[in-house]
């Protein structure tokens, strides 16, 4: 398990930035982390699986939970973007390239840039995230010998999982009119998703590994061909054991721009910053309860 206070900086010269009298820091977070059950839920989920049926269906609810976050940032990065009036450089003279909304931005859409496979060196980049999970979900079937109708019965996602998948949504604002509140509580809620999944990364990885070995090295072994391209099936849950590091990083560093360039005005900046702590929270608490369903039916 990864522990957050000993992240490094994205980049130590963004960081040298942030000489501010309100900022998100790790020890605001670690106190919100240390009261929050989910990933001790996950890991109790984790030790109650009893065979592969069990295992798929868990692993499916997990993958298609996740399936929404790449588009959530993608959102939440473009809504943050065309604030051009709220976030503002008070060191520039000129009011027309004053705006520093795509500088914060570019934080958040920083873990959207793995979600979607940008890059790579090819003319149409790496594989997708949710490609990746995909191709992890159909080889675990391949795995324990299962036909597509029970494939097909047991990865279906259970309720709590589409609730959880429609507060993610809420979350990250999409479909919907947004404020300055709703924002930093996106951006704050951004901010929660990452520094948990890195958490539950690593978590399903070592239960892999400990009690799943053959899985591991099957998968491992294993390429599905997904949209015409062949993919390695553990890669999506190896890669994601330190991504999330780096994206919390930057998504850390998105709200301490936002909180500067924000209204100059100290009180101002005080309530954005509870609203960013309140998004955080808002997205343990829906963890939380995606956790305590993900082994029912």
């Amino acid at each position: 398990m990864i522990n957050h206070s000993t992240v490094t900086p994205h980049s130590p010269a963004d960081e040298a930035r942030f000489d501010l009298p309100t900022r998100v820091d790790r020890s605001d977070l670690q106190q919100l982390l240390a009261a929050h059950p989910g990933n001790s839920t996950f890991e109790q989920a984790l030790g109650s699986i009893q065979n592969g049926r069990d295992l798929l269906r868990m692993l499916s609810c997990y993958i298609y939970f996740n399936s929404i976050f790449g588009s959530g940032v993608a959102n939440l990065a473009g809504e943050i973007g065309a604030q051009q009036s709220l976030f503002r450089d008070p060191g520039e003279p000129m009011a027309i390239t004053a705006d520093r909304s795509v500088e914060v931005a570019a934080r958040i859409f920083f873990a959207a840039v793995d979600e979607f496979g940008v890059g790579g060196g090819t003319a149409t980049g790496r594989s997708t995230h949710r490609t990746l999970a995909q191709a992890t979900l159909k080889a675990i079937g391949s795995f324990f010998d299962y036909d597509l109708a029970t494939m097909n019965q047991i990865a279906e996602p259970n309720a709590r999982t589409l609730t959880a998948i429609d507060q993610v949504r809420d979350g990250y604002a999409i479909s919907q009119a947004v404020d300055e509140q709703k924002i930093f509580r996106s951006i704050g809620f951004h901010m929660g998703s990452e520094v948990l999944a890195d958490e539950e990364f690593n978590l399903l990885d070592s239960f892999l590994r400990t009690k799943h070995p053959d899985l591991v090295n099957h998968l491992k072994k294993t390429k599905v061909t997904i949209n015409e391209v062949q993919v390695s099936a553990y890669h999506w849950i190896q890669i994601h054991t330190t991504v999330e590091a780096d994206h919390f990083d930057a998504a850390m560093l998105g709200a301490n721009l936002a909180l500067r360039y924000y209204h100059q005005r100290p009180q101002a900046q005080l309530e954005a910053k509870a609203w960013i702590l309140q998004g955080f929270k808002e997205f343990a608490v829906t963890q939380a309860d995606f956790m305590d369903g993900l082994m029912k039916s």
